[in-house]
């Protein structure tokens, strides 16, 4: 009986995950066909995002602590990040998480709209190039994105940080593609056209944390410490991992140290939308 329990439900979980996939290339399979419009302001524009919305964003010109990326006077590094060196190095960020960037990437993660992730994923390399420039060249790069429990995972259908991963990789790849690759060009440019790797399966999410809404940054640290596990050797590359969403930054925090713990030069966290710190 809890043998034909436990496949019934596996069942009904792979008939959700394959609905939400085939509604999915549905929509992008519409969305290659139509005019592309800004998702932000509904103009027309073949990138999705124009460049007047995309540096209209908030919070795109102001200063941050390089590595937890909270606002900071003249981007030094902030107090709670000195007093307690968190896992990762750097923090890059697309914006604020507010009107209208939340209104996106609440569409994208509860709307399941996945269409959305390609403008905001470019634009955040884009951001990411920018910010962190020759750093991106401390080893080889790979990316990966935070996983879903495998609850989420289910209801939602996607897992929205790795649809931000993937066009982000593809851009990274191209941000140089224009300038002269001889030799003695700077490293980041020789590195134009080389493939930068999409791994999924780098972290491996052992339980769900509470919600961060309901803890303080300490207790949620806490509460997610050994939340996530890297199965494999990274062997010395420098990570790219993605997420939607940065609030108490407990989350990045678990998963940088597992990949540290596997042998990661460094961890980077790329991520589209900072809450405001607490």
């Amino acid at each position: 009986m809890r043998v034909a329990r436990a496949t019934h439900g596996t069942n009904a979980m792979l008939r959700t995950i394959a609905t939400h996939a085939l509604a999915r290339h549905l929509a992008a399979f519409v969305h290659a066909w139509l005019p592309a419009t800004c998702i932000v302001c509904g103009a027309p524009d073949a990138a999705a995002l124009c460049e007047d919305c995309e540096r209209g964003l908030p919070g795109t010109d102001v200063p941050r602590c390089p590595r937890c990326a909270v606002p900071q006077p003249d981007a030094r590094e902030c107090e709670a990040c000195a007093a307690h060196r968190p896992a990762f190095s750097r923090t890059v960020v697309l914006a604020d998480y507010a009107a209208p960037l939340d209104r996106v990437v609440h569409a994208l993660k509860f709307g399941r709209d996945a269409s959305l992730a390609a403008p905001l994923g470019r634009a955040l390399a884009r951001r990411a190039v920018g910010v962190l420039g020759d750093a991106l060249d401390a080893g080889p790069l790979v990316v990966t994105a935070v996983p879903l429990s495998t609850r989420r995972l289910a209801a939602r259908g996607f897992n929205q940080s790795l649809q931000l991963a993937r066009p982000l990789a593809r851009r990274l790849r191209l941000a140089h593609r224009d300038l002269p690759a001889c030799a003695d060009a700077p490293a980041r440019h020789r590195r134009a056209g080389r493939p930068v790797p999409v791994d999924p399966r780098l972290l491996v999410r052992m339980r769900e944390g509470a919600p961060a809404s309901t803890l303080h940054a300490r207790e949620r640290l806490a509460a997610l410490r050994g939340a996530f596990t890297a199965p494999r050797p990274i062997e010395g590359r420098v990570v790219l991992v993605v997420d939607d969403v940065m609030t108490t930054g407990a989350t990045l925090e678990a998963a940088a140290e597992a990949l540290m713990s596997a042998g990661a030069r460094s961890v980077i966290n790329c991520v589209v939308a900072r809450t405001p710190a607490r």
